[in-house]
C-alpha cells in the first residue's frame, strides 16, 4: 500500500519546512552578526589594554633607567657599607642614615644584616627583621656561595617587595669578620606612581572594572595591592603559597586545565621551570595577549604583558576587566531583532498558509465530508479542478444511490433466505438426531451400528456448524449475556461427550484432564462456541489419534487447553481471523476460531497458540 497524505497536511509539511529554512538562515545571520559584534567589542577594549600597557611600560622604562644609571653608584655605596662595620660593632639604622645623605633622585637605599642561619637579624626596613631567607633553596645557594667567598659581590634582579610593593635590587657582601652577611637594599620609590596611574586609568579607561598588576620573577608571583597593604611582611613560604594561588588563576584564565597547571607547579617546585618562563610561554603562543570572555559574569577578561624586563625574563602582567554590560545590551537588541525579523516572516508565511488551506484544502475537505456522508456537493469555487470534481462526484453520487438501493434490497432478501435456511436445518437435524438414537437402540449388526457411528458424527460436525452459523446470524439480534457464573467443569465434559462420535468415526481418542467445580461468568452458548470449535478443528487437523483437553487452575487464572499432533502452524497470528485456513485443501467455513476470538476479546479471556512437543496447543486463560 502506497504512502497517502492529506493536502492540508502537505501545505503544513511545505509551510514547517520554509519555516525551518528561513529560521536557519536568520539563526545563522545572528550567529554570525553576534560574533561580529562580539569581535568588535573585544577588539575595542584590547586597544584599550594596549594603552594601559604603554603607560606602565613608561613607568618600567624609568625605573630600568635608574637602575643602570645607579649601578656604580650602588657597587661604591657597598664598599661604604663594608667600612661601616667594625670589630662586629654594625646598626642597620646608621649605616643606612649615612648612605641616604646623599639621596638619589627616585629611591633610597636600606641595610640588612643576615646571619649564618639565613635569618635577617637587623635592618633598616623593619618588617625585614626576623625573615628567614633560607626558606628557599635558591636564595639558601646564593648566601653560601657569599659565605664561602665563591662570590665576591652577589647582585640580585630587581624585585618587587610584598610589603612596601617598591622596586628592590639586592647588593649582597661578606662582612669584614665572615659572620655576617651585609645586604644592600637599592629601593625604587615606584608604588606611588603605579598606585596613581592605576586609579586614574580605572577612572579614565571605559568599562574598566577592575586592574590587577602582577610582577613575575623566577619563583614568586607579586600581585601588587592598591587597597591597605599588610600589617606584617609575610615569610617566603607564604610568599609561595601566594605565588601559587596567583599563578593558578593567571594560567586558568589563559587556558590551562587543572592538571597541566599541578603540572607546571610541580615543575617549579623542583627547580625545572620557573613561573615567569611558563606565562612567558603562553601569552607568546596568544601572540602576547589571552582574552577570556564570560557573559553570565559579565566580563571580559585580557591579560597583556610587559615581558622581559630587568633580567629579560621577569614579566609585568596587566589583568584588565571590563563590564560587558553594553556588549550584553547590544546583543539582546540583535537577538531581538532577529526574533522580531522571524516572527514577522512566519505569520505572513501563516497567513499564506491558512489562505491556501481556507480556499483550496478546505473545499477538498468539504467534498470528502459530503462524499462520507452521502450527500450532495454544492460550493462555488475558482479552482477549475475542484469544480470538475464536485461535478463528477454528484453525477456518480446519483448512479451510486440508484445500485445500492437495489444491492440493499438484494442483500435483506439474502439475509432473510439465509435465516430461514438456518431454521429450517434445526428441525431435519434434531429428527435425524432422534432417529439414530432410536435406530442404534434397535440394531445389533456390528457393521451397521459402524455405518450409523459415521453418520452421528457427520450429523454432529454438521450440527456444529449449524450452531456457528445460527450464532453468527442471531448475533446482533439476540443479546448473549453471562447473568451469572456456570460450571465450565461440566459444559467441557458435555461438549467433549457431544464429539464423541467425531473423534470415533475419524479414529481419534480425546484424553481430557478436567478439574470438578470450576465456575467463570460467562453465557453458556458462548462458551460452548469456544469448545466446540476447538474440538472440531482439533479432530479434523490432528494426525495422530490422541487429543489432549485440559481445563484446571494456575495461580489466579482458569486455563483451558487444547493439544493436537501436528505440523507446526506457520502463522499463528491469522488463525484466529475470519476466513483464514490454515490448510488449504481442508474444506470448512474458516468463522469458528474468528467467532472464539470475539467471544474473548468480548469477556477478557487471553488466547494463545504456540507448538510444543510436536503439538499445537491453543491456551485460553479465564481471569477469576
Amino acid at each position: 500500500m502506497k504512502f497517502k497524505i492529506r493536502l492540508n497536511r502537505i501545505f503544513f509539511l511545505i509551510f514547517f519546512l520554509i519555516s525551518v529554512f528561513i529560521f536557519i538562515a536568520l539563526y545563522n545571520q545572528y550567529i554570525y552578526s553576534k560574533e561580529i559584534i562580539t569581535q568588535n567589542f573585544i577588539n575595542k577594549h584590547y586597544v584599550y589594554t594596549l594603552k594601559i600597557k604603554e603607560k606602565f611600560k613608561t613607568i618600567i622604562d624609568k625605573v630600568q633607567f635608574y637602575l643602570k644609571a645607579m649601578e656604580d653608584e650602588n657597587l661604591k655605596k657597598v664598599e661604604t657599607l663594608q667600612l661601616l662595620y667594625k670589630n662586629g660593632n654594625f646598626n642597620a639604622d646608621r649605616a643606612a642614615k649615612i648612605l641616604n645623605q646623599e639621596k638619589p633622585e627616585l629611591g633610597h637605599y636600606e641595610v640588612f644584616i643576615i646571619d649564618k642561619n639565613y635569618k635577617v637579624i637587623d635592618a633598616s626596613f623593619k618588617p625585614d627583621i626576623g625573615l628567614n631567607l633560607g626558606e628557599i633553596k635558591a636564595y639558601r645557594e646564593i648566601f653560601d656561595n657569599v659565605f664561602n667567598k665563591k662570590v665576591k659581590v652577589d647582585i640580585s634582579i630587581p624585585h618587587l617587595d610584598s610589603y612596601s610593593m617598591n622596586i628592590k635590587r639586592y647588593y649582597l657582601v661578606l662582612s669584614p669578620d665572615g659572620k655576617y652577611l651585609l645586604q644592600l637594599a637599592y629601593v625604587i620609590d615606584v608604588y606611588d606612581l603605579i598606585k596613581k596611574l592605576h586609579d586614574k586609568l580605572l577612572k579614565e579607561v571605559p568599562n574598566l572594572e577592575k586592574l590587577d598588576i602582577f610582577f613575575l620573577e623566577n619563583y614568586f608571583i607579586v600581585k601588587i595591592n592598591f587597597g591597605n597593604k599588610p600589617d606584617k611582611k609575610i615569610s617566603l613560604i607564604a610568599r609561595k603559597n601566594l605565588s601559587i594561588q596567583n599563578f593558578y588563576l593567571m594560567a586558568a584564565e589563559m587556558g590551562l586545565d587543572k592538571k597541566t597547571i599541578e603540572k607546571y607547579i610541580k615543575k617549579v617546585d623542583r627547580g625545572e621551570d620557573t613561573y615567569d618562563s611558563i606565562i612567558y610561554k603562553i601569552l607568546l603562543k596568544n601572540k602576547d595577549r589571552v582574552v577570556k570572555l564570560d557573559l553570565r559574569k559579565n566580563e571580559l577578561v585580557i591579560y597583556t604583558a610587559i615581558k622581559g624586563i630587568f633580567n629579560g625574563k621577569n614579566i609585568l602582567i596587566i589583568r584588565s576587566v571590563f563590564n560587558t554590560a553594553e556588549l550584553a545590551k547590544n546583543i539582546e537588541a540583535l537577538r531581538q531583532r532577529f526574533l522580531i525579523t522571524f516572527l514577522v516572516v512566519i505569520i505572513a508565511i501563516f497567513l499564506v498558509y491558512k489562505y491556501l488551506i481556507y480556499r483550496i484544502s478546505s473545499d477538498i475537505s468539504l467534498i470528502i465530508e459530503k462524499m462520507i456522508r452521502n450527500e450532495p456537493v454544492k460550493i462555488n469555487t475558482y479552482i477549475e479542478e475542484i469544480d470538475e470534481l464536485k461535478n463528477i462526484y454528484n453525477e456518480y453520487r446519483t448512479k451510486l444511490n440508484r445500485e445500492i438501493e437495489k444491492n440493499i434490497t438484494l442483500l435483506n432478501e439474502n439475509k432473510r433466505f439465509i435465516v430461514d435456511t438456518i431454521h429450517q436445518i434445526k428441525t431435519p437435524l434434531s429428527v435425524i438426531t432422534l432417529n439414530i438414537d432410536y435406530i442404534k437402540s434397535k440394531i445389533t449388526d456390528e457393521e451397521l451400528k459402524e455405518i450409523l457411528e459415521e453418520i452421528e458424527a457427520a450429523v454432529t460436525m454438521l450440527t456444529n456448524s449449524y450452531e456457528d452459523l445460527s450464532y453468527l446470524s442471531g448475533n446482533g439480534v439476540v443479546k448473549y449475556e453471562a447473568k451469572e457464573e456456570i460450571n465450565l467443569s461440566d459444559i467441557v465434559k458435555e461438549r467433549i461427550h457431544f464429539f464423541s462420535a467425531v473423534s470415533n468415526a475419524n479414529h481419534k481418542r480425546i484424553n481430557s484432564q478436567i478439574e470438578e467445580g470450576l465456575t467463570y461468568r460467562i453465557n453458556k452458548i458462548e462458551f460452548e462456541r469456544i469448545v466446540d470449535n476447538n474440538l472440531s478443528n482439533a479432530i479434523k487437523y490432528s494426525i495422530k489419534p490422541d487429543i489432549y483437553v485440559t481445563l484446571k487452575k494456575e495461580n489466579e487464572h482458569i486455563v483451558l487447553r487444547f493439544e493436537s499432533y501436528g505440523e507446526k502452524i506457520k502463522y499463528p497470528q491469522f488463525v484466529f481471523d475470519k476466513n483464514y485456513r490454515e490448510h488449504s485443501h481442508k474444506r470448512g467455513l474458516g468463522i469458528g476460531l474468528n467467532i472464539v476470538k470475539d467471544i474473548c476479546d468480548k469477556y477478557g479471556i487471553k488466547y494463545r497458540v504456540y507448538y510444543k512437543e510436536g503439538k499445537n496447543v491453543f491456551e485460553y486463560l479465564f481471569n477469576k
